[in-house]
């Protein structure tokens, strides 16, 4: 870290530094660094680049023409390289942020509501919210919602209204053991008066 803020440092002098000298004393500068580099390149056989160093070149990339990477010490390939990596290890640790928000809802709260909302049509979001508070679940109803919706479930004003079909489906048990019947009579006239049984686990002849 101290070697990068100090090759920062070093950078922005230079900057100020060459932006009040003239062109003539530049373009010494310039013969004179390229001379620089000829020599440490008979002498050096591979130069060491602190991440400083890669991060400044890497910014220079598109301000030097083609030809003048030529008396540089690194290619433009390398450098683009640099570039590259320095972007995604920026989208890797953007990546690696916690996420903001509220967490995933568990496998069994998803169950328990689909559950609540199954057997109970008149129930809403708020209802079936508060009734899992009871369990100790804290759910959000937007979440319950989601969950719902997400199963085919719709709302609570539409889960009530059952068609036929659906009541029979729902209730097949209690239609059967209430025996509901009716009978006409032998001349066709009004048909007796519907008769509710409920017969027990052991019914007696006399049920």
């Amino acid at each position: 870290m101290a070697s990068l803020l100090y090759s920062l440092v070093r950078f922005v002098l230079d900057v100020v530094a060459t932006s009040r000298a003239d062109r003539a004393k530049l373009q010494g500068e310039v013969l004179a660094l390229r001379r620089q580099v000829q020599v440490l390149e008979r002498q050096v056989k591979r130069v060491h680049w602190s991440p400083g160093d890669r991060m400044i070149m890497a910014a220079l990339r598109e301000r030097l023409p083609r030809l003048a990477w030529a008396g540089l010490l690194v290619r433009p390939e390398t450098v683009l390289g640099w570039h590259r990596a320095l972007v995604r290890r920026k989208w890797a640790a953007y990546r690696g942020r916690p996420r903001r928000g509220r967490p995933p809802i568990s496998e069994q709260s998803r169950l328990v509501i689909l559950r609540m909302a199954r057997e109970n049509p008149g129930w809403g979001y708020f209802r079936i919210r508060g009734e899992m508070l009871k369990l100790g679940h804290l759910v959000a109803a937007t979440t319950i919602r989601s969950v719902l919706l997400g199963a085919g479930i719709p709302p609570a004003g539409r889960r009530s209204q059952l068609s036929w079909k659906q009541f029979l489906a729902a209730h097949a048990e209690t239609v059967v053991a209430a025996d509901f019947f009716s009978l006409d009579t032998i001349f066709f006239q009004a048909p007796l008066r519907p008769h509710l049984c409920s017969p027990g686990d052991s019914p007696s002849p006399a049920g």
